[in-house]
């Protein structure tokens, strides 16, 4: 299965004119519509449910089971042919937002791509992970890249007849799905956390062509098992 090429022609098929998705709130039974606002921590999570039928869709197509994790564990999404299988494919779902320089230009952004110790340093353990890693033969990233809409700051209360009205909090969605090692880097994500960094890059292409990171998942482990 290539996993690519799988989900590139779902994306095709399902949205031809392009990832804009046109979201603009929750729909509540009273007919009440919360908008949504550009907070990234509930963006992630919106990217990960328009995620999931694709995902459960390319596992019917080849006869595989789809598992998910609870919202601590790696991966987002397992996929397998029975559950002691070792050959297991991890999916998860990761989002950024752009910012600029002064002059205008995209900065650099980067995705963090899950703890360098717990499972990682412990393959046959089940620490903060749904399987052991050792029975994980693909680990696959769908990433994306959008622009925040300012007038979406908070959250209102509308009515359904108003939806055509309202504006979506994301817009010029960009999206590339790779194998892990393909875009990490060689530093942590973020701060003082145990999180693999990505590669750093101001354009999604560099993320799509995935020949920037490592060249196989065994140098990847080698280095950050030990880092």
């Amino acid at each position: 299965m290539n996993f690519i090429s799988e989900f590139n022609k779902i994306i095709s098929e399902q949205y031809p004119d392009g990832l804009e998705w046109g979201l603009v709130g929750i729909l509540t039974k009273q007919s009440k519509v919360y908008t949504l606002s550009y907070d990234s921590k509930i963006l992630s999570g919106m990217f990960e449910i328009f995620c999931e039928p694709i995902v459960m869709k390319i596992a019917e197509k080849n006869d595989l089971f789809v598992e998910k994790s609870s919202q601590t564990a790696y991966p987002d999404f397992t996929l397998f042919r029975k559950q002691d299988d070792t050959k297991k494919i991890a999916v998860e779902v990761k989002s950024t937002y752009r910012k600029y320089n002064k002059n205008g230009s995209v900065k650099n952004f980067s995705y963090t791509l899950g703890s360098y110790k717990s499972y990682l340093r412990d393959p046959k353990g089940k620490k903060n992970i749904l399987y052991p890693y050792h029975e994980y033969k693909e680990h696959w990233i769908i990433g994306f890249l959008y622009s925040r809409n300012p007038e979406c700051k908070i959250t209102e209360i509308k009515q359904v007849i108003e939806a055509s009205q309202l504006k979506s909090p994301f817009s010029n969605i960009e999206y590339f799905v790779q194998k892990k090692y393909k875009i990490a880097g060689r530093k942590p994500g973020s701060g003082n956390t145990t999180n693999i960094g990505s590669i750093k890059s101001n354009t999604v292409e560099d993320f799509q062509n995935g020949d920037k990171g490592f060249s196989s998942k065994e140098k990847f482990d080698t280095y950050w098992k030990n880092y």
